[in-house]
This record gives structure tokens, sequence and C-alpha cells, in this order.
């Protein structure tokens, strides 16, 4: 049972579901806090949380400047992934930003050949390429006019760089390992993560109105800390160690499926026809793709 949890396909698999479970979570809750301070909240609990964790597990020692610098480069990828998309979202839909997100397992395969020489084959390109046509498919609900209307403007173009920045988090994770448990490493990625957000968000922690935090709020973050920021960075960091960083990032083809049928468990609707043949090649491709 414990080969099972700790298989790193399994985990990702894991990560999938949570992964989607917070687009629902955080749609409910983006209404009661500026974006940036959430972001900024999220770190900050999930490194206080993981902090003890790792100190009473592991003892915590004083990283090296380099130590230091190796963390600040894996958490910025998130960091600036972050600011980034909450920035689009000024300028742009939703619906285009999760069409553009399909481009990140591709991002992640590119990185992953430069920095660690991962060459996919031709075979596991074009299995990339079909499920994130896949994807695309669910995200716009199988309507191909949703995707034709896509224009590259001011937010698409902030997107494409945060994706760009998202696709070396995996990349950066294995390249920047040096052996350290990879509970330790989350948790100085979530801690130098912390540190960049307060500089992007410090006027916003001082003018928010703490008294009156909503309990609605609270419920969503603690499901948003504890299971897709802590939960998730150390299955991506763990599984980065032991799969090729494309196998690892080809699971974001299969969180639009997951948040399908979450919506139908929550909400007990059915989706719109359209939708089936993209979760279906999704799902076929991911499959054939971890066999590759």
């Amino acid at each position: 049972m414990k080969k099972i949890f700790l298989n790193p396909n399994f985990m990702m698999i894991v990560y999938s579901v949570l992964v989607a479970g917070s687009f629902i979570v955080g749609h409910s809750i983006t209404g009661y806090m500026d974006s940036r301070l959430l972001i900024f909240i999220r770190f900050l609990t999930a490194s206080i949380i993981f902090g003890i964790y790792v100190a009473f597990k592991y003892g915590l020692s004083k990283p090296s400047l380099t130590d230091i610098l190796r963390y600040f480069a894996i958490s910025s990828s998130l960091v600036f992934y972050f600011w980034g998309m909450f920035e689009a979202l000024k300028y742009t839909t939703a619906l285009n930003t999760g069409i553009i997100y399909t481009l990140v397992p591709m991002f992640s395969t590119i990185a992953g050949a430069f920095i660690l020489g991962e060459k996919p084959s031709f075979k596991k390109i074009s299995v990339l390429f079909f499920a994130m046509i896949g994807a695309v498919l669910v995200i716009s609900k199988g309507d191909l006019s949703n995707i034709a209307a896509i224009r590259l403007g001011k937010g698409e173009i902030i997107f494409i760089f945060a994706c760009i920045s998202m696709g070396f988090f995996s990349p950066f994770s294995k390249w920047l390992d040096r052996g350290e448990k990879t509970a330790v490493m989350t948790f100085w990625t979530l801690l130098t993560g912390t540190i960049l957000l307060f500089f992007l968000t410090n006027k916003r922690i001082i003018e928010y109105d703490w008294i009156s935090f909503p309990w609605q709020l609270g419920a969503g973050l603690f499901y948003v800390v504890i299971f897709t920021t802590i939960t998730t960075f150390f299955i991506v960091q763990y599984s980065s160690q032991k799969l090729p960083v494309s196998r690892v990032m080809s699971y974001v083809y299969i969180i639009p499926v997951f948040v399908v049928l979450l919506e139908v468990v929550i909400s007990q609707t059915i989706p719109e026809p359209g939708v089936f043949p993209g979760i279906l090649i999704a799902l076929i491709c991911t499959f054939l793709f971890q066999k590759q």
C-alpha cells in the first residue's frame, strides 16, 4: 500500500484532483479579498504549517547563500506565474487563460530539454499535442468558436509569459535539487515565495480590514493552503525527482477532466455533450504519454 501512495504517477493523479478542486474553491472565495493578497496568505500560512512539521521531523538549519538562491529560483517561477495570472485576468477572460494554460506542459518539456537534457521523442510530442487539444476542448466546452475568438491582447501576452514562468517550476525543482528531503525543499520554496509575495503585496496587507475576516474565506483558505499549496508543492517536487519533467507536467491535461467530474458531483448537473470528446482525448493521451 505504501508503494502505491509513493508512486509518482499515483501522486500526480492526486495532484490533478486537488488542483481541480482548488479552481472550484478558489472561485468561491475570490470575492472576499484581493487575489494577490490571497496568494500571499496562502504561501505564508503554508510556510508556517510546513515549517513546524519540518522543524520537528528534520530540524531547521540555516541554509547557505547558494541554497537560498536555489530556493528563490524555484519559488520565483510560481510567484511570477500567479502574479501574471491575476494581472492577466484584468484584461482577458478565464476561458482564454484556461486555454493558454494548456501550453505549460509544452513549455516545461522545452525547459526540461535545455536545462536537464530530457529530450522527448517525436511520438511523445505528438501525444502531448493531442492531449492539449483534448484539454482545450474540455475548457471550451467543445465549442470551436470559443477557441477561434481568442485574440492576443495585453492580457493574453501577460499570461503567456506567466505560463512560461510556470513551465520552469518542475525543471528547476529537479535541476536545483541537492539531495535534501523533499519536505525541506518544499518548506524553503514556500518561505522564499512568501518573501517575494510580501514585496508584491505589502500595501494590500496594511489596507485590508482584518477584523472583518469572514469564516467562508477562512474555510476556503484552509483547503487551498493544506491541499493545493503544501500537498501539491510536495507532490510536484517529489515526482519531478522520480519522473521526466514532460511526464510530470502531462498530468495538467487531465485537470479540466476532474474539474468537470467534481462539478457533476457537486452540482448534480450533466456537462454539455461537446465536453465528452475532449475528456476522452485527454484521458487517452495522458495514459499513452505515461506508457511512452
